[in-house]
């Protein structure tokens, strides 16, 4: 069931980051374009250091201009999402208060004897 929840999750994530990428695309498309250009130059950057054959395919692969901006677009979807889920589910399980629940069941012991 955890699985079936992860796998889900993952999916959601990626089809609100296609979306927030689309939509920065068509409303913002001078900044999408600013954005590409400097990820191109990053990448032009890394392409031209003298790097071993094996590196440069790599590089090659993964400094697509529009899969790292896509990537960044996943990781604030993500952000989003945690900050939300913090922000409804009150904080949800939290380790500050997990410590404080043995102290308060200790002054109730010492206070009952």
């Amino acid at each position: 069931m955890r699985l079936i929840f992860s796998l889900l999750n993952f999916a959601f994530t990626m089809v609100l980051s296609l979306i927030a990428f689309t939509y920065a695309a068509v409303e913002f498309p001078a900044t999408m374009k600013d954005l590409l250009a400097s990820v191109k130059h990053v990448s032009d950057r890394i392409s031209s250091l003298v790097l071993p054959e094996d590196t440069m395919v790599w590089v090659d692969i993964f400094l697509w201009p529009n899969l790292i901006v896509f990537a960044g677009f996943v990781i604030a979807v993500q952000f989003v999402k945690e900050l939300l889920r913090r922000v409804f589910n009150g904080g949800g399980r939290d380790s500050a208060s997990a410590s404080t629940q043995p102290k308060e069941e200790e002054k109730q012991q010492e206070e009952s004897s």
